[in-house]
C-alpha cells in the first residue's frame, strides 16, 4: 500500500497550495487542522473502526492523514502520508481495500485541486 505522494509546487506558491489542499479536504468531509507548514486531516470515528474493523461503514471508517512541506531552493514538496497506522490491521482484508480505495481517493482528489489552482510544477509521483 501506498504511503507517501509527493505534489511539486513554487516556494512562492506553497502558503496558496496549502490553503487549496486543506479546502479539497474539507470539502470531501476531512476534519482539517493546521498548524505551520502542516495540515492533518482526520475522517471517520477511530473507536468504532477499531472495535467494529470491517463492519464499520466506509464512510465512518477512521482515517487520517499529513500533508507536510519541504523547501529545496525555488521549489517546494508536499507530502502526503498516512499519519495514524494504529488501525492498520482493523477490518483485514476487507478494510486493507477500503483504505487503498480512500488513499487513491485522497491523492487523486489532491493533485486535482492542485493543477486546476496552476500549483503544481512537474508531474506528481
Amino acid at each position: 500500500m501506498e504511503h507517501t505522494t509527493q505534489y511539486a509546487v513554487h516556494t512562492g506558491d506553497r502558503c496558496t497550495a496549502m490553503e487549496v489542499a486543506g479546502a479539497a479536504l474539507r470539502q470531501s468531509g476531512h476534519r482539517v487542522e493546521s498548524t505551520g507548514g502542516t495540515i492533518t486531516a482526520t475522517t471517520g470515528n477511530r473507536l468504532l473502526t477499531i472495535l467494529l474493523g470491517a463492519m464499520v461503514h466506509p464512510s465512518r471508517e477512521f482515517r487520517r492523514y499529513e500533508l507536510s512541506t519541504t523547501v529545496t531552493g525555488t521549489s517546494t514538496t508536499i507530502t502526503l502520508r498516512h499519519a495514524q497506522h494504529a488501525t492498520a490491521v482493523s477490518g483485514g482484508s476487507i478494510g486493507a481495500g477500503r483504505r487503498r480505495t480512500a488513499w487513491r481517493q485522497v491523492e487523486t482528489m489532491l493533485e486535482r485541486a492542485l493543477r486546476a489552482a496552476g500549483l503544481l510544477t512537474t508531474p506528481t509521483r
